[in-house]
């Protein structure tokens, strides 16, 4: 005997997650918001797992949908994530609300179209975080080196070393 199938679309955003559940004849069952923290995300899982089967979608929205993935994935509920670009049904409508966003990504995962994101592994989020932050702080660095020279510049100051952030001119710093 087939169970049946419920399908969970989640809009998410920084601070809350907007949940729409419908049937597998696409009959919406309960709709609600939560916090996007551990404690919601929890209520969230615990919801599900009242039901028989089930899967959930979410869209994928800067990065507030990681830790949201995450926990289910941690929790081996079956997940997809949703690409903004091509979800046109969301994206092309007249009237955009977190819960008609959150309906629609519903009737998609039921309907099977959804148009998914590619989602590398946790480790591989991980690593390629760390790699953006590098490269942020060192375009910062950058940033403040060039401003340190243009004041230099601005006001005079002769400095009399050929790379004022190399190993001479920090040896100078007392």
């Amino acid at each position: 005997m087939n169970e049946a199938m419920n399908y969970v679309g989640i809009d998410v955003h920084k601070q809350s997650l907007q949940a729409a559940i419908i049937d597998e004849t696409g009959k919406l069952l309960d709709e609600f918001r939560l916090r996007n923290n551990r404690e919601g995300i929890q209520r969230l899982i615990d919801m599900a797992r009242c039901l028989n089967g089930f899967k959930a979608v979410v869209e994928s929205s800067a990065n507030y949908w990681t830790k949201l993935f995450d926990v289910l994935e941690e929790n081996r509920i079956p997940i997809k994530l949703s690409n903004p670009y091509k979800t046109k049904a969301i994206a092309e409508a007249k009237v955009k609300t977190d819960k008609i966003d959150a309906r629609t990504l519903a009737q998609l995962l039921r309907a099977d179209l959804v148009a998914e994101c590619y989602v590398p592994s946790r480790e591989d989020r991980e690593k390629r975080g760390l790699i953006r932050e590098r490269a942020s702080m060192t375009k910062i660095r950058t940033e403040l080196r060039n401003k340190i020279h243009d004041l230099l510049a601005k006001y005079e100051y002769s400095h009399g070393f050929s790379d004022l952030f190399g190993a001479r001119a920090a040896g100078t710093v007392s």
